[in-house]
């Protein structure tokens, strides 16, 4: 099935849903909200983007959440595989 793999190797549905693009916006300084179910904001802000031993990109972010009565509190740095936090984290803040 030839069609899912296209000749820059990328697979037919990472072309339809623009799933590199995503991956190649998150950068250091860069900021992504997520709203969960019962109004809870999750801020992540990119501190960093390294390779693992395997050669796996890792993004290292700190994470803060506000409710919606203003009550706000920084949850520390975390650290999710870079697949991960693009699929978690799709919607940008811009400054």
């Amino acid at each position: 099935m030839a069609w899912f793999s296209l000749a820059d190797g990328q697979s037919l549905a990472d072309k339809l849903f623009h799933r590199a693009n995503k991956l190649e916006d998150v950068i250091p300084g860069s900021r992504y909200r997520r709203v969960h179910p019962d109004d809870l904001v999750e801020m992540a802000e990119v501190e960093a983007i390294n390779n693992d031993s395997y050669g796996i990109p890792h993004v290292k972010f700190k994470v803060s959440f506000c409710r919606p009565n203003r009550f706000s509190y920084d949850e520390g740095i975390r650290m999710l595989s870079l697949k991960t936090f693009a699929d978690r984290y799709q919607e940008r803040v811009t400054a």
